[in-house]
């Protein structure tokens, strides 16, 4: 092969290249405009909503306070408070679902005595 041909070749290649390049960088750039389309519509909704908390928030609410800052003896008493409550609500259903199956089991065989002689 003569030495030409060796920089057809090459000339080629390199302009493939390039072309590839190009055409990845259009791509990349078109994709980077479209994300930072969707951030400022992102922005623009987080400013929306964060007005609409400082709207929403009340001062009477007390401040949260993880349970890592607070004295062990406080969080004892509060999780056995919580327990305490579900404990008894499971307890009033459980009344509840006995007290609806007593109903629907007993019958009053007067009142079906009375249905079946057609008295």
């Amino acid at each position: 092969m003569p030495w030409w041909s060796w920089i057809l070749i090459w000339g080629g290649l390199v302009l493939a290249l390039l072309a590839m390049l190009a055409l990845l960088s259009w791509w990349l750039f078109r994709k980077a405009v479209a994300v930072m389309d969707e951030l400022g519509q992102l922005a623009d909704k987080t400013e929306a909503l964060s007005r609409m908390s400082a709207d929403l928030a009340d001062d009477d609410v007390a401040e949260f306070v993880p349970a890592v800052l607070l004295d062990r003896h406080e969080v004892v008493a509060a999780h056995s408070a919580r327990s305490h409550e579900r404990a008894e609500r499971r307890r009033m259903r459980r009344g509840n679902r006995i007290t609806r199956g007593r109903m629907l089991t007993r019958a009053d065989y007067r009142d079906a005595a009375v249905r079946i002689k057609g008295v």
